[in-house]
């Protein structure tokens, strides 16, 4: 009786390894089948959420030419010398969930400029159409601002999605 329970445990262990062995090969073509399909992508507020992410970097410069000061920087508002400074911000990072750049002519995103005084008076609302998704910028006409203190905010539309405000740019213009 003992050859027939070892021949019984035997059988029992080679049946274990087998199913073990079967396993292991079959847990990663399933976790490779579960992969294969695209997980879906997300905004912060679940899968229909429409909202754009809020444009970053705003910065503001004397000119065309001229480098960008960056708003809310430590050392201070932006100070603008001339009478017609560029507002700017970076765009890369609202293109909605799954969106996907091409290079075929087609609707740009618009950007939506607001500058008020520092008193909350408004003094230029502009509505532009991006020249590239990655960024815009906003040259003001010369003569727009005269010296004071004044700041900027500014927004994206894609369609029928919407970013939220940037904060507000504090800066003063002083023209010699």
């Amino acid at each position: 009786m003992r050859n027939r329970s070892r021949k019984g445990t035997g059988r029992a262990a080679v049946a274990l390894v087998a199913a073990l062995a079967a396993g292991a090969v079959a847990a990663p073509l399933a976790i490779a089948a579960a992969s294969a399909e695209p997980a879906p992508i997300a905004a912060d507020g679940g899968p229909n959420d429409l909202l754009l992410p809020i444009p970053e970097v705003p910065r503001i410069s004397d000119s065309a030419y001229a480098g960008f000061q960056v708003c809310g920087s430590p050392q201070g508002d932006p100070l603008v010398t001339s009478g017609s400074p560029t507002l700017a911000a970076t765009l890369e990072s609202v293109a909605p969930p799954g969106t996907v750049e091409t290079t075929e002519p087609g609707p740009r995103r618009k950007v939506v400029f607001e500058i008020d005084t520092a008193a909350g008076a408004q003094v230029v609302r502009k509505q532009l159409t991006s020249d590239t998704s990655h960024d815009a910028a906003y040259p003001l006409p010369e003569g727009k601002l005269t010296d004071g203190d004044y700041r900027w905010r500014m927004r994206v539309k894609d369609g029928g999605t919407v970013s939220e405000w940037t904060t507000w740019c504090t800066f003063k213009v002083q023209r010699g």
